[in-house]
């Protein structure tokens, strides 16, 4: 079973509106909501792709009391540590035009405490041969800039090999903590020290700077990580792993919600991790995931039929890194 820590969840909300317009009185035509933030959507893909999953986190206030309902309503496993404040609310509008706009909380401020209560829980857990960890996520407000860092330290010290998905302040130190992999998107590989990527727009349309994509990957090891993947939205991923680069890219769906599909993506690339299958069918596996995802209103609720076909008709290459 993986395990999926993940601080700062959320209650997300998925709204169709005929269009967004800043400033006037709309009226939703429906609205959806589940147990969410990057752990809720990778614990639940990994259900979808066939794995298991122990979501780890801060559950605030009523909010983070309906978190932890909803969670149990559709099956997910979790531990949940109480917290002051109130858990935040992450909005999703969908536009009949196909645009999508998404408003996402900030979450609980943290107090003296609260860090070593979730990191004592996550220390009482002990890994099984083979099993996986993932710290993924936004920090709460209060976090100090090596929570993660200490997160993957203690996952490692309880036998976990650890999968690392984080951006701003708390990315740098957790990559000093050597994780097995680490997978950011583009923008968040910008955050690495001297990292930039042209996302390009993440439209299959737009021409994808992968240069610059596979120098992000060898800053990422280079600042500690074993494994880098950089995903870019519709246009694929690449990957760093031992000094070869690889590249995956699936056939093209029509865009519904593509929110959460880079958590769909690590899903898929850590079932294959704790299966010890080949790298490059790991990235055709995440990839169809995270693809099957975008075509689906609700966050990582993807047609697995869907993603099985993007996954035996995904394209993935590799050579040597280049050494420039």
């Amino acid at each position: 079973m993986t395990v999926v820590v993940c601080p700062n969840l959320a209650v997300d909300r998925v709204v169709r509106v005929d269009e967004l317009v800043p400033g006037a009185m709309m009226r939703g035509k429906s609205m959806q909501h589940q147990a969410g933030g990057k752990g809720a959507n990778v614990a639940r893909a990994l259900g979808q792709l066939g794995g298991g999953a122990l979501l780890v986190g801060y559950a605030a206030g009523q909010t983070g009391r309906l978190i932890g309902e909803l969670a149990a309503a559709e099956g997910l496993e979790v531990l949940l540590v109480a917290t002051a404040g109130e858990a935040r609310v992450s909005t999703v509008f969908l536009e009949i035009g196909g645009r999508v706009t998404d408003v996402f909380e900030y979450g609980p401020r943290l107090a003296a405490g609260d860090e070593a209560a979730l990191i004592e829980t996550v220390a009482d857990r002990h890994a099984r041969e083979g099993e996986w960890a993932v710290v993924d996520g936004s920090a709460p407000p209060g976090s100090t800039d090596d929570f993660f860092a200490t997160l993957v330290h203690t996952l490692h010290a309880a036998g976990y090999r650890v999968m690392l998905d984080a951006t701003g302040a708390q990315l740098n130190p957790a990559l000093a903590a050597h994780p097995e992999v680490v997978k950011v998107n583009a923008r968040e590989a910008g955050a690495t020290r001297g990292a930039t990527v042209d996302e390009a727009s993440a439209t299959r349309a737009a021409t994808v700077d992968e240069a610059s994509a596979n120098a992000a990957c060898a800053r990422l090891v280079e600042a500690g990580a074993q494994i880098a993947v950089v995903t870019l939205g519709a246009s694929g991923a690449v990957a760093l792993v031992h000094g070869r680069s690889y590249r995956v890219e699936t056939d093209a769906v029509e865009s519904v919600n593509p929110t959460g599909s880079g958590d769909c993506f690590a899903a898929g690339l850590l079932l294959c991790l704790e299966r010890d299958d080949a790298f490059s069918a790991a990235l055709a596996v995440a990839a169809g995931a995270a693809t099957a995802n975008a075509a689906s209103p609700l966050t990582a609720h993807f047609d697995s039929a869907l993603a099985a076909k993007l996954t035996a008709e995904a394209v993935v290459t590799s050579e040597p890194a280049s050494s420039a």
